[in-house]
């Protein structure tokens, strides 16, 4: 018998040969066909960080304009404004919107890095922007990972 994780995970991987990028909670209320509890929905997100760790997808967490078509909108109040994760193939918003990415391997980094560029380029050119966020640095993804393994080796 397969867990629940793992019946999960396969519908997400169906869902994300279909489309380019998935909604984890519409995903598990189109297979469940009922709202699913807080254990189903926490077993959902251990399979989707799953599906991003092995490098398959991104999981990135968006806003339901920002997701597309697809995306699932809670009835909730507010909800159009709660930013909710997403398995992601689609450069274009994994570039759009770089520091949404919650898990990626290093497959994504450059993609996620070209986005952090383009990101500072646009905050840079836009006097408003860098107003609003003045010093914004993004660190690209490499760089980071290797600062990182230096500070940790040093540490030990």
């Amino acid at each position: 018998m397969t867990s629940m994780t793992e019946t999960f995970r396969q519908a997400l991987q169906t869902a994300l040969a279909s489309r380019k990028t998935v909604s984890i909670r519409s995903t598990l209320i189109e297979m469940l066909e009922r709202d699913p509890s807080t254990a189903e929905i926490s077993a959902a997100n251990k399979a989707a960080r799953k599906i991003a760790e092995d490098g398959d997808a991104v999981l990135i967490s968006l806003l339901p304009d920002q997701a597309g078509a697809d995306a699932y909108v809670s009835t909730a109040r507010g909800a159009r404004r709660r930013a909710s994760n997403y398995l992601t193939l689609d450069e274009k918003i994994i570039k759009d919107l770089p520091c949404r990415v919650e898990l990626a391997t290093e497959k994504w980094d450059a993609l996620i890095d070209e986005g952090m560029r383009l990101s500072r380029q646009k905050t840079e050119s836009d006097s408003m922007l860098s107003a609003l966020l003045p010093g914004w640095k993004a660190e690209p993804r490499a760089e980071e990972r290797a600062r990182l393994l230096a500070k940790a080796s040093g540490a030990s």
